[in-house]
């Protein structure tokens, strides 16, 4: 109930929804609420600084709950690198890949699953999305960095990892040219299959809960080159047995370019 909505200023109890809400037409001609603030129901826009995430009107006495405790939060981060050599190469965010986009870029990054009617079987309950983008950035699209490069530019793929959320089944980064599947994740009894859900209650092994996703990396003798607007194809699965708000489906990759843009002088 302490969740508010306002449509015209575009924000959600009062923090503006960053970044704005918007599907490419092709995902948002398919209902789904995430992609217009009107209908939107929950994700992660509602977690910015200073938007609360439980019911205030039932957890807390005061609107800002400020009778509770404060909680200071610490993470550790371990980091291993490698000094760089003469033949390292330069890398670069992908331009793809994000269901919720047809283009260059990003677009609302999250969407919602639908529960699937009452009385479907578990098997039938899944959800299914599949988008196509571009691979790198080039031109001047307006989210594109790269301005220099063409389109017809080349570029080596070196990493591709997946990004999925609770429910999540699986995730395919497909070459829409050939159909060939470049990078595939999805969830099995014992997590061979890249998508890893826990079974105990261990840290890191949470019953039920996803705890891991594999990644595909590609040296520079085997890495698979494509030009910077070759079609990548996404198709990502749920299950819908149950609603969920705020998921993703991405591929969060890195290509490396073949050759320096040529500049006019």
């Amino acid at each position: 109930p302490q969740r508010k909505i306002n449509v015209s200023a575009g924000t959600i109890d009062g923090q503006a929804a960053d970044p704005p809400i918007s599907c490419s037409p092709e995902f948002a001609a398919t209902g789904n609420p995430s992609c217009h603030l009107a209908t939107y129901q929950g994700g992660w826009r509602c977690c910015e600084h200073q938007v609360f995430l439980v019911d205030t009107d039932k957890e807390c006495a005061n609107p800002d709950c400020s009778e509770k405790p404060l909680d200071e939060i610490f993470m550790k981060f371990t980091f291993f690198y490698e000094d760089a050599q003469p033949d390292t190469r330069q890398v670069e965010a992908a331009a793809c890949c994000d269901v919720t986009s047809v283009t260059q870029g990003a677009e609302n990054i999250e969407y919602d699953i639908p529960a699937c009617p009452q009385g479907t079987s578990p098997e039938a309950c899944v959800h299914v999305v599949e988008t196509v983008q571009p691979l790198a950035y080039f031109g001047d699209h307006p989210k594109s960095p790269l301005s220099s490069y063409r389109g017809s530019d080349l570029v080596d793929l070196v990493f591709a990892a997946p990004h999925l959320h609770l429910a999540g089944i699986s995730i395919e980064l497909i070459d829409h040219m050939t159909n060939k599947t470049i990078c595939e994740v999805h969830r099995t009894d014992d997590n061979s299959g890249g998508i890893a859900y826990g079974h105990g209650t261990t840290p890191g092994d949470e019953d039920g809960y996803m705890v891991g996703l594999s990644t595909c990396r590609w040296g520079g003798a085997d890495a698979p080159r494509f030009r910077r607007d070759h079609p990548m194809r996404t198709r990502a699965v749920y299950s819908s047995a149950s609603g969920h708000t705020g998921v993703m489906s991405l591929w969060l990759m890195d290509v490396s370019a073949v050759a320096e843009p040529d500049f006019l002088v």
